[in-house]
């Protein structure tokens, strides 16, 4: 296979998008996963030392988030752990998502 042929192989696979601009978005959406997390860990300690109840609503999307991750690695790499992973976060979704709600129609 000569340069050519490889440089084509590579435009195809990378839908003619720049490896830099793919490895930035890769890196924004880790940034972005891990910045939410923390907010959520900061927003649950106020909440508690506040001793108000905690927003559902917030746990439900954090939730659906790390989900959809965990999901996607499971569907392109079909490995048990990210299988295990989804299976997990999937039901702490739904958990999450039925008390907020529940919560949010009840009287």
């Amino acid at each position: 296979m000569n340069k050519e042929e490889i440089l084509e192989k590579s435009r195809h696979e990378n839908k003619n998008r720049d490896i830099s601009e793919i490895s930035q978005t890769k890196d924004a959406s880790r940034f972005a996963i891990i910045f939410s997390l923390a907010f959520y860990i900061i927003y649950s300690t106020l909440t508690m030392i506040a001793h108000k109840p905690l927003n559902k609503g917030i746990a439900a999307m954090e939730t659906c988030i790390m989900f959809a991750v965990y999901l996607h690695k499971s569907i392109k790499t079909r490995k048990s752990e990210h299988i295990l992973y989804a299976v997990l976060m999937g039901a702490a979704f739904l958990m999450f998502s039925f008390v907020a709600i529940t919560e949010l129609f009840k009287k």
